[in-house]
Order: C-alpha cells, then sequence, then structure tokens
C-alpha cells in the first residue's frame, strides 16, 4: 500500500470530511446477501458503448477505480471478472474508506484488487502503469482543477481504452446551490463537523415552502435522511469543501482540453436528445439539421433536472458504439429484461404488448410474428445475420427492407433507454456470462 502524500489540490478539511463520514456509507456485513450494481459499469454495457461490442475482457483487462471511496464500482467490477485474469487498482485518499472497501472485497474472497492510498493528483508519481478503463465518478468535481486531474487521468488510458466519468448537473442541482448558499451565510466558519450538521438538519427543518431546496426535498431526501445516507450525504451534498457544477457545453470543453470526447451518456441517455420530447415533424427536422453537441445542449435546458452526467469518454476515434449495422453483431436485452429474451418473445403475440421501463421513460413493443421471433433471439450470441435469416423464413409475409428498418427503429429507442445492446457473436466463447446476476458472498 502507498502512503499518501500532501497535495495542495486536496484541501485538508475535504479529506478530513471523508476520514470521518466515508462516502457512500457501507456495512461490509451486508455483501452477505446484496451486491450493489451500476449499471454503467456492467461489463456488457461497458463493451457495446465503447468497444465496439468486440472486447473479450479475459485478455488481462486492467482498470482503475479512481477516488474508489467505499467501494461501489471495485466490488461489482471485481465479481464481474472473478475469474477473468483482470486486475483492478483502486486508488482513494481516505484510510477510513479505503478500509470499508477492503473489508467488503475480503467478505466477497474477491482477489486481483490493489489498494492504493494516495490522491489522484498524485497519479504520475505512483507507476501505476496503463490502463484499459478509468472509473472516476463523483470525483473530478471536487479536484481544485477538475482540467488538471482529467489530464493526469488520460495520461493513463491505454489507447483504445475508455472512462466512465460523473459531473454534477448545473441546471439539476440548482437548488443544491441554493442551500449551499443559504449554508455559507449561516454556519459559523469555525464550528465543528457536528456542529455544522446539527444547524444544518435545524434550518432544514425550518425551511420555508417557497425555498427550492424545500420544492426538491423529496428527490434529495434519501440523501440527507437519517434512513438513507445519514450525515455521510448531508456533508457531501450540501457540505462539501469544494464543489464544482457542469452543463452539457462545459463537459465537451472539458473533454476537449484532455484530447478526450464524450462516447456515449450512459445515465438517462435519451434525455441528452431533444428528439425524445418533441414530435412535430418541422421542430424534429430543425433539430436533425444541428450538430449533435448544440442538440445535447438543448435538450438538456429542456428537461432541466439532469442533476448529475455519467458518461464513457476515450481519445477520438479509438472507441465507438457498436454499430446496429454490423451484422455479425447480436443483440441482448439489459436491465430487468436481460435473460429473459425467450419469455418476452412469447409474450410478443398478435394483439399484445411489452413495456419497458427505464429513467428514460418507457418504450412499448408492439407484438406481432416478425417482433415474437426477433426478441427470442435477443442473445448476445445469435448474429443479426441469423436473425434477419430466421425472422424472413417464419415470417414470409414481411420484406428484408422493412424487417431491417423495423429492427433499427426499435433499437433506436431500446439502445438510448439501456435495454438493449450489441455484442459481438462469439467474442466470449459459445456462452455470454450473465453479469446481471451475480451471487452474494457466502
Amino acid at each position: 500500500m502507498t502512503d499518501p502524500r500532501g497535495n495542495p489540490d486536496h484541501l485538508p478539511e475535504i479529506r478530513a470530511q471523508y476520514e470521518a463520514l466515508p462516502y457512500p456509507p457501507r456495512d461490509p456485513a451486508d455483501e452477505r446477501h446484496r451486491l450493489i450494481q451500476r449499471t454503467a459499469d456492467h461489463l456488457l454495457l461497458l463493451n457495446h458503448r465503447c468497444y465496439r461490442g468486440a472486447r473479450d475482457f479475459r485478455d488481462g483487462f486492467r482498470v482503475l477505480v479512481a477516488g474508489g471511496g467505499t467501494g461501489d464500482s471495485t466490488i461489482y467490477l471485481a465479481e464481474q471478472l472473478r475469474g477473468f485474469g483482470a486486475e483492478i487498482v483502486h486508488l482513494d485518499f481516505s484510510a477510513a474508506s479505503l478500509a470499508i472497501a477492503q473489508e467488503r472485497a475480503r467478505m466477497r474472497g474477491l482477489d486481483g484488487i490493489s489498494w492504493v492510498r494516495d490522491s489522484l493528483m498524485n497519479l504520475p508519481r505512483l507507476g501505476l502503469g496503463s490502463f484499459d478503463y478509468i472509473n472516476c465518478t463523483g470525483v473530478l468535481h471536487h479536484l481544485e482543477s477538475t482540467e488538471a486531474g482529467l489530464r493526469l487521468l488520460a495520461g493513463a488510458l491505454r489507447p483504445g481504452g475508455a472512462m466512465l466519468l460523473m459531473l454534477y448537473g448545473r441546471y439539476g442541482r440548482r437548488s443544491v446551490y441554493d442551500m449551499q448558499e443559504l449554508l455559507r451565510g449561516y454556519l459559523p466558519p469555525d464550528a465543528n463537523l457536528q456542529d455544522k450538521l446539527r444547524l444544518t438538519r435545524a434550518l432544514l427543518a425550518a425551511l420555508p415552502p417557497t425555498h427550492s431546496f424545500h420544492r426538491d426535498l423529496d428527490f434529495w431526501r434519501y440523501e440527507i435522511s437519517p434512513d438513507g445516507l445519514g450525515d455521510a450525504g448531508l456533508q457531501d451534498l450540501l457540505l462539501h469543501g469544494q464543489d464544482r457544477c457542469f452543463s452539457v457545453p462545459d463537459i465537451h470543453a472539458l473533454m476537449d482540453s484532455a484530447g478526450l470526447e464524450v462516447i456515449a451518456f450512459t445515465d438517462r441517455a435519451s434525455d441528452y436528445d431533444p428528439r425524445t420530447h418533441v414530435r412535430d415533424p418541422g421542430t424534429v427536422a430543425h433539430l436533425d439539421g444541428l450538430g449533435q453537441r448544440p442538440r445535447q445542449a438543448i435538450a438538456e435546458l429542456m428537461t432541466s433536472d439532469i442533476n448529475s452526467h455519467e458518461f464513457y469518454a476515450g481519445r477520438p476515434g479509438e472507441t465507438r458504439v457498436a454499430s446496429i449495422g454490423d451484422e455479425n453483431n447480436a443483440l441482448i436485452l439489459m436491465g430487468q429484461a436481460q435473460g429473459r429474451h425467450r419469455e418476452i418473445g412469447a409474450a410478443l403475440a398478435p394483439g399484445r404488448s411489452v413495456t419497458f421501463s427505464g429513467r428514460s421513460g418507457t418504450a412499448t413493443v408492439a407484438g406481432n410474428p416478425a417482433n415474437r421471433v426477433l426478441f427470442s433471439l435477443m442473445d448476445g450470441v445469435t448474429p443479426l445475420s441469423e436473425v434477419y435469416r430466421r425472422v424472413l423464413a417464419e415470417v414470409p409475409d414481411i420484406t428484408s427492407i422493412d424487417l431491417r428498418r423495423g429492427v433499427h427503429d426499435l433499437y433506436r429507442v431500446l439502445e438510448a433507454q439501456g435495454h438493449l445492446c450489441l455484442l459481438e457473436a462469439g467474442s466470449y466463447g459459445s456462452k455470454v456470462p450473465d453479469y446481471s446476476r451475480l451471487p452474494p458472498a457466502q
């Protein structure tokens, strides 16, 4: 284990915060009965969005979880990569947080994890090598210089590698920043942490209903309530010593500054396209004429409630979302539908339908003979070329052009909502690992 070095980019009170209140609070004993699954760290989604669906993670895959905290991403990734010969480096400057993450891994019998107690800003000195995948969520916006931190991460990324980043959203957190400003004027500057927590809770209880944070309280309640994330959540949300937010244009400018680009937004991905919310043909045509970045900026302002931006990033031209036009790719259902392709296919009889629900909304698929066969073959193994052949053979009244158009339209909607991914047929051999059904610790 590496000892932490002093670094001016980390304010002493921020380090003290995470030593006193590791975030998010986790009890390692809970590993006996549950596994916290982070959607964006799901290897099938990562493969689809960043590696063209063609990555085999059994080839010495190296992961850096930068600012790994109490270990949610590290534990989930290590469970998925168990037995794959991969290496995960968990880097965090809080001894208390690191200890919790290590105990969680011990409870599960996980190996292949290197534990480093140090600052992200010391990355070049640590000799950790380069990585295929870097997870850095909820960290860069707490640095003195987000730009400097991102450049260090970019320098540790292997050619063709990808990052998962999460940065606070400017518009969805407006009420949080209203509350932070109120607290800066309300709290005694020399108060200790416990006094600040007590005084903050008293002020929250007295907020009039006209205050923006009071209006948003139901949304943030779990983060700050004693039966949610408690004092750790309250401190992280409202009392953090350094907190920066970003709009979509800010994010693209930040990526440009490090020689990176946004590959895809992962959470509420369809909400980054204003055409999700528009039905008027003239307005859709106008939006079609805009570039992707202006459309995403417009969409953020339209929804106005995106409180964090979670996205994959990589070097331009090196990484890419898998293509529905590549008929060697196989379709695979994700989320609650994963592994239920035959069941869903059987349910899509004429006159019936299946509704997929997610954070970006709902999508209803109509039952018909083509969809019945199509969904039954969304197994991550059968290539699209074979899917098309089977559907055409079993549904004689559909043309090849109509079938492909229908599949592309269906994919566009379900992929944006995180229900459907592509995987290069055969990249995992004959059996696709089911990453959604990982066992709890014994």
